[in-house]
């Protein structure tokens, strides 16, 4: 059949890699792996039903391994933690005292005053040293920097 030359197989290929500069997630470019496998299986003279199985099969193929390890390189985890998840591990001073019953009081840590919450029972001052531990909702839960 003259549609199922190799070139017209290429022609698409050609298109759907063009398209996937304008999708994300590369969908179209493991169709464009198909049809560039089908343009192969044309020009070796393939018939219609063996260039369009072939098309499918290397596209599944392209959607189930070429597309997740893109995915990884494409879209990596920076590992940056940013606005209130940056504090956990931050060194900080205590601006209001923490009794030791209650273990509440307040810090400076990252530039803000925090509410903060001291996991151990002794009695924090003005001006001792604390470390964020973690952040639960607006408090931070801080342990004493023992100098």
């Amino acid at each position: 059949m003259e549609f199922f030359q190799w070139h017209w197989w290429a022609g698409v290929a050609i298109i759907l890699l063009i398209a996937e500069i304008f999708v994300p997630g590369f969908w179209l470019f493991c169709l464009s792996m198909g049809c560039l496998a089908a343009s192969g299986a044309a020009a070796l003279g393939g018939s219609a039903n063996i260039q369009l199985i072939t098309c499918a099969i290397v596209s599944l193929i392209a959607f189930f391994t070429m597309r997740p390890i893109l995915m990884k390189r494409m879209w990596k985890e920076t590992g940056v933690r940013t606005n209130i998840d940056a504090l956990a591990g931050a060194k900080g001073r205590v601006t209001q005292d923490f009794e030791p019953g209650l273990r509440l009081g307040r810090v400076s840590a990252g530039g803000d005053d925090w509410r903060a919450e001291c996991m151990t029972d002794r009695a924090l001052h003005v001006g001792d040293l604390i470390e964020v531990v973690r952040v639960e909702s607006n408090t931070l839960i801080v342990k004493p920097i023992d100098a």
